[in-house]
């Protein structure tokens, strides 16, 4: 009896739920003024993104969004180290970036158009390395925010889907590099070289803020098509900004363009 209840549970829960696999291309031009006054720009294919959702009186999502570049404001070129007389090569700055979302909102209908409307915890982590000919410099940026979020959707045509959503937060808690890049706290935190402890301690000596000094935007556009009872094809445009102001500004825009395949429960 309690093993069917609990298959019962499980199979309630499932319904309506759908898992999606996006893979895709994006570009980045971002200006972080703690290490360089000026704009970084790049694109790549490294985009990769597991998405969950499921629809029933209330709506859920659960997404991990993983992105990396290569980002430069000039061509890659090589320079002579003297007085050794050595050739070496200039390399872009690397950015890595990881977010982890879930949100849970209720539904309604309005004619052909769905809507859903809630809150979400948005997790941001972004590592980077500047490269400076013979010197390189870490950093950081973290945002674990609560969002409102909204979502729009229809049918088009017989088999086709259109899919629209966007999220601002309203308060996080914020970490970022120091005005010196390499301070002593910094240098305190990093001083076990455990991946873990440090991070802990990085995010540890963030604070808690708002809009006005983290403005962030997250929106999407996507449509789906039906292939079967269970299979779905599409394509998304994501696009995100963020404004930081504190100790210097961050400005950083990313576009996205991922394939979608989806399977649905």
């Amino acid at each position: 009896m309690t093993a069917a209840l609990l298959f019962s549970a499980f199979a309630l829960a499932a319904q309506h739920s759908q898992w999606s696999l996006r893979l895709g291309a994006g570009r980045i031009d971002r200006q972080d003024q703690i290490f360089s006054p000026f704009v970084q720009s790049g694109t790549s294919v490294q985009q990769l993104g597991l998405h969950w959702q499921r629809s029933a009186r209330w709506e859920q999502f659960a997404d991990i969004n993983y992105s990396g570049f290569a980002a430069t404001r000039f061509p890659v070129f090589d320079y002579t180290k003297k007085p050794e007389q050595e050739t070496k090569t200039i390399l872009p700055h690397t950015f890595t970036f990881v977010e982890i979302n879930y949100g849970l909102g209720k539904k309604w209908q309005s004619g052909a158009y769905t809507f859903s409307a809630g809150g979400a915890l948005e997790n941001t982590v972004q590592a980077f390395n500047y490269q400076y000919g013979e010197a390189s410099f870490f950093g950081y940026f973290a945002a674990f925010s609560l969002s409102p979020w909204l979502q729009i959707s229809r049918p088009l045509g017989h088999k086709g889907h259109l899919k629209a959503a966007m999220s601002i937060p309203l308060m996080s808690w914020v970490a970022r590099s120091p005005y010196l890049i390499n301070d002593d706290e910094f240098i305190e935190n990093a001083a076990s070289h455990k991946g873990l402890k440090t991070f802990a301690d990085f995010i540890q000596d963030g604070s808690l803020q708002f809009p006005d000094q983290l403005q962030k935007l997250s929106a999407s556009l996507g449509y789906s098509y039906q292939l079967g009872q269970r299979w779905t094809a599409g394509v998304q445009y994501r696009f995100q900004f963020i404004r930081h102001t504190d100790p210097l500004t961050l400005l950083s825009y990313q576009n996205d363009l991922r394939v979608e395949i989806g399977l649905k429960f």
